[in-house]
């Protein structure tokens, strides 16, 4: 491990060194795009970076593949303010921006942090877990934005664009090798006219990641993941007034292990594992080991996720303004085997077999831009179905200090049938009251119906099935709420390249239903309402070398919805939150083919009630970093691409002195490459996490018995990769 350090660090140095780095990089300018250039969607029109009055952070293609990124899940490495984590099983996924979002947990949640793929509202937090390949970029939109980019976005959004056809035939083809974690990427994309209005993009990746926990029972790093994942993309465009893009997308990842391990003593724990035949192999320390098994020593806990997603985009120019009408359907289908004991034996095992399907219709129309009176106007329709059946099963030889001689044992089945049916009507504008200065408003009405059938039945009697987790016969609720969402806010251009604003805005995330509480007629929850104060300012200036973008945010939530696992039982309740800060983004190009950039957030996220910290919410997280490409020798050049990425101290769960915090965590990484100046060519060493630092990933109270269970982060990797070009 030490000598691939030591090399990437002579392949830096190297690349540092090399001549005429100021002034002969040229041709490889556009590789280094300044920030104004960078185009969004955010606000459903094409718009540069810099003249949207919000808190947008954009990890763009170039910056996805210099990091060998190949998940959602990884995003955060290059999104400074954004945080995910991952419960210990299945593909649930917890978010948060500025410290506040949805932590894991009930697969029934929509996410506060809601995914868009293309414009279209993807609520399930497992929809996180996707592969993610051929984007042209990841936008990521802070704050409260629900009256414009829809329901659920009570506490911002993340936007995730794909790449569309090109109209000349092109191939793309990249493929890398973890030496550290063996883990191992095979990608690729190709650009098909089919004829001059016609284009077609099929693009894929196959990725396997190796895991960076060891299972000293299996002998194998967990979790271990396969995911293949394909995409074609059919573009038409007949005339300049008509445009139509439709997708189709299947994605199937498979995981196995647990990376959950026991962090502090536990008699009990060790006990356990001494009667499941695996005596003295828990350490108690959050240092990537574990073990664990499931059926039988050197079996493991599984999770498999397959998502098909379509949809058809239509463009219409009416001679002005733009009629838009964006058609989706997507499902998805989990199917999981848990080691919720998180230990040797089986203990506690759980079977999930979840599916989702949606439909959205949106329609709006988009005026043409620049206007005296900007605007955007629509309407959204959204059907989903949540099917969530589980089986769990106890069987510890012991029961509590209250009754030990009763063991905790049994089984049941959980059977969570819901029926989300949305309507909503939004609208936006901005009116140029003066030169430079410009007023923007927006409002948002949803009506919003949920349906749920309930069951539990027990299978096997026991202290577990029976008066742990009742049962309940089948019984229905109904839940039906209207909200109305808004923004307002100014934009004043105080010079030509320094834009000033200042915004106000209520987001609503709907109330619901949770499938894993302990007694099912208490899983109602209300809705969840955000406000959100934000000024700013976003300016460029030495020729536009120099970008500095602050902002400074103030955001209350009322009735912030939690499920709380105590270590025995699921809880459901609502819970009053703010968060107070800053953010900064600022790059400088000091020469030409050289970038310095530094982006942090502070963010002060509380309970209103208690003033207790929050889960997943550091006070600092950020990146400071450089990018450097320079003429090698003929038509090569070399690049470089290094950054150190940070956070604070967190918690993760909402009672903070149920388990330990996790500790900052600080990451070194560097990305060195040789690449053909017209970039046909790059090989690329791709180092992440150099010093092999560690940290707590999240951590959560181990059923049954108590004693915090945690997950670490991950590892170093270095990768080599390679990426070739024809066009």
């Amino acid at each position: 491990m030490r000598n691939h350090t030591i090399t990437l660090g002579l392949c830096a140095a190297a690349c540092l060194a090399a001549p005429s780095l100021a002034q002969d990089a040229a041709p490889a300018e556009t590789a280094m795009a300044s920030d104004d250039e960078i185009v969004i969607t955010a606000r459903k029109r094409f718009e540069a970076l810099q003249d949207v009055p919000v808190s947008i952070g954009v990890a763009t293609a170039e910056m996805i593949a210099k990091t060998g990124t190949t998940s959602l899940l990884q995003i955060q490495s290059i999104a400074p303010g954004l945080n995910l984590a991952k419960a210990p099983t299945g593909n649930e996924i917890g978010v948060t921006i500025r410290g506040l979002g949805s932590a894991p947990g009930d697969s029934a949640f929509d996410s506060s942090v809601s995914l868009f793929i293309d414009g279209v509202y993807a609520p399930r937090s497992r929809e996180f877990a996707s592969a993610l390949f051929d984007v042209e970029r990841v936008e990521v939109i802070r704050g409260t934005q629900a009256a414009l980019l829809g329901k659920n976005t009570s506490l911002g959004a993340i936007n995730l664009v794909t790449r569309k056809p090109g109209d000349s035939f092109a191939l793309e083809l990249r493929a890398g090798y973890d030496f550290e974690l063996k883990s191992r990427v095979i990608a690729g994309g190709v650009d098909i006219p089919l004829d001059a209005t016609l284009a077609l993009r099929v693009s894929g990746q196959s990725t396997f990641d190796g895991g960076w926990t060891r299972n000293t029972i299996s002998g194998k790093n967990n979790p271990s993941r396969h995911d293949d994942a394909i995409r074609a993309v059919l573009h038409w465009e007949p005339s300049a007034a008509f445009d139509a893009t439709a997708y189709y997308q299947y994605s199937f990842g498979r995981d196995t292990g647990t990376p959950s391990e026991f962090i502090a003593a536990n008699p009990t724990a060790a006990l356990l594992q001494g009667l499941a035949g695996a005596p003295n192999t828990l350490d108690f320390a959050l240092n990537r080991q574990n073990a664990t098994y499931i059926g039988a020593p050197g079996g493991e806990q599984t999770a498999r996720l397959r998502v098909h997603r379509g949809g058809l985009t239509m463009n219409l120019d009416l001679g002005g303004p733009t009629l838009t009408s964006v058609s989706s359907y997507s499902t998805f289908k989990e199917a999981d085997l848990n080691d919720a004991d998180f230990q040797a034996g089986n203990y506690l095992n759980r079977t999930l077999d979840e599916t989702s399907r949606q439909f959205s219709q949106e329609v709006r129309l988009v005026s043409p831009g620049k206007q005296v009176f900007d605007y955007v106007v629509g309407a959204l329709y959204l059907d989903n179905t949540l099917r969530n059946a589980s089986v769990v099963t106890a069987n510890y030889p012991f029961g509590p200090p209250q009754a030990p001689t009763v063991p905790i044992a049994g089984s049941f089945r959980n059977a969570f049938d819901q029926q989300t049916r949305a309507v909503s009507a939004f609208a936006q504008g901005t009116l140029r009251v003066a030169e430079g200065f410009r007023l923007l408003g927006g409002l948002r009405y949803t009506n919003e119906r949920k349906t749920i059938d309930f069951a539990r039945t027990v299978l096997v009697p026991g202290l577990f099935s029976i008066a742990i987790y009742p049962p309940y016969a089948p019984f229905t609720l109904k839940r039906t709420e209207n909200n109305v969402d808004y923004s307002a806010g100014l934009q004043v251009d105080l010079a030509p390249d320094v834009l000033a604003y200042a915004s106000y805005g209520q987001g609503t995330k709907s109330g619901g239903f949770a499938t894993s509480v302990t007694f099912l007629d208490q899983s109602p929850y209300d809705s969840e309402r955000a406000r959100t104060a934000e000024i700013g300012i976003k300016s460029q200036f030495a020729d536009r070398t120099v970008t500095l973008n602050v902002s400074a945010f103030s955001t209350n939530v009322d009735n912030f919805q939690v499920v709380t696992f105590n270590g025995l039982a699921f809880t459901v309740a609502n819970a009053d939150l703010q968060s107070r800060g800053f953010e900064l983004e600022a790059s400088w190009r000091p020469v030409r083919g050289v970038r310095l950039f530094v982006s942090n957030t502070y963010a002060d996220a509380k309970d209103r009630r208690t003033s207790a910290p929050i889960p997943l919410a550091p006070k600092w997280s950020g990146s400071a970093g450089f990018d450097v490409r320079t003429p090698l020798s003929g038509s090569i050049d070399a690049l470089a691409n290094g950054s150190v990425d940070y956070r604070s101290k967190r918690y993760y769960q909402q009672d903070p002195n149920a388990v330990p915090p996790g500790a900052a965590f600080t990451t070194y990484n560097l990305s060195v490459a040789l690449a053909d100046r017209d970039d046909r060519w790059e090989l690329r060493a791709i180092g992440r996490n150099l010093t092999d630092a560690n940290a707590a990933a999240f951590i959560f109270p181990t059923p049954i018995i108590g004693g915090p269970n945690g997950i670490s982060e991950r590892g170093r990797s270095i990768m080599v990769q390679g990426t070739v070009r024809f066009r």
